[in-house]
């Protein structure tokens, strides 16, 4: 495995800052764009690529292996051998999300993980169960990623829906991203940075190896310190 690596997702290495994804903090990506789970997917192939485990709970059934193997491949590594550092749990009900974050202190004990990534945490809970479970789930998440010093992260479509104003509501962190036919904004707690998508197949130099700085190919349009 090569030690230098290419970025796949503009917005993770150009307007999101990856050193804003601090340990014991709980962040929150947001938005209906497909570009929310590919940037949750870009995190695990970085990751994985630096050699670190990671510990995805898939909570909307919307974890994709293959975009993650295509982003471990367009960074120069081997997708296959990447993989297996990424260790998966899907819930399709409540009670099986509850069970999973109760047993994940056991998982991060077994793994040391450098991420653990939480697919649409609040989607299973619409029932009136589900309600009366998800304030101690997420109170749970919360205190497992601070004694336990994770960097955890959430996505979820945000907007109105009680469940996804409770998730941003308890987030350290909350990054917003929509994106419209010709422009991707993202907002970044008080920040707001537009992003123009390229083609497919169009790259631009820094998209190879020597990285970038963040917000380098986006426009800071307010909250510039």
């Amino acid at each position: 495995m090569r030690a230098s690596f290419r970025h796949s997702n503009p917005l993770l290495c150009g307007c999101i800052d990856p050193s804003g994804f601090e340990p014991s903090l709980l962040t929150v990506i947001e938005g209906t764009s497909g570009l929310v789970s590919e940037t949750l997917f870009t995190m695990c192939a970085l990751a994985v690529c630096r050699g670190q485990d990671v510990i995805v709970v898939d909570g909307g059934n919307s974890f994709n292996p293959y975009a993650v193997s295509r982003a471990v491949k367009f960074m120069g590594f081997e997708p296959r051998q990447a993989l297996c550092r990424i260790h998966v749990a899907r819930a399709f009900t409540e009670y099986q999300m509850d069970a999973i974050i109760s047993g994940l202190h056991e998982a991060v004990t077994r793994w040391n993980p450098s991420l653990v990534a939480v697919l649409y945490l609040s989607n299973l809970f619409s029932t009136q169960d589900g309600k009366k479970l998800f304030g101690p789930i997420l109170k749970n998440l919360k205190e497992i990623t601070r004694s336990l010093n994770l960097v955890t992260v959430v996505t979820s479509f945000g907007g109105i829906w009680w469940g996804d104003r409770m998730v941003a509501g308890n987030a350290d962190r909350v990054i917003r991203i929509d994106e419209r036919k010709t422009i991707i904004k993202v907002h970044d707690g008080d920040n707001l940075f537009e992003y123009v998508p390229l083609p497919p197949g169009q790259t631009r130099f820094i998209d190879f190896l020597g990285g970038e700085i963040n917000g380098q190919n986006c426009a800071k349009l307010q909250g510039a310190t």
